[in-house]
């Protein structure tokens, strides 16, 4: 007859097995809930930024249309308009001064 000597290795191993698996189940839940974590705020992110992005391309559109408002202020027809309102005539000869370099001293009579 023979005999076998059980081993009694199986309560340590199993209680080591089953701390690794709980370790592995908590660590992949850990993993999940830092992926989950992330994920949300790169959504948020791109929520911010494609409000941002809206309100640029709106301050773009108001800006390209106050500047053709401005050419328009500012435009020959414009001026010309402005100053027939104001009474205003052409020049027709203009004299200019001639500059002459040195001093010039203004004389006062009482």
């Amino acid at each position: 007859m023979t005999y076998y000597r059980h081993r009694n290795f199986s309560s340590s191993s199993e209680k080591g097995k089953i701390a690794l698996g709980i370790a592995i189940i908590f660590g992949l839940v850990l993993l999940s809930v830092f992926y989950l974590v992330q994920t949300n705020q790169l959504v948020a992110k791109n929520f911010e930024l494609r409000t941002f992005h809206n309100a640029l391309s709106e301050r773009q559109a108001q800006n390209q249309k106050l500047l053709i408002s401005l050419t328009q202020i500012r435009s020959l027809n414009s001026l010309e308009n402005a100053a027939k309102n104001l009474n205003l005539v052409v020049v027709e000869k203009i004299n200019y001064l001639k500059a002459v370099s040195g001093f010039f001293a203004l004389s006062q009579q009482p």
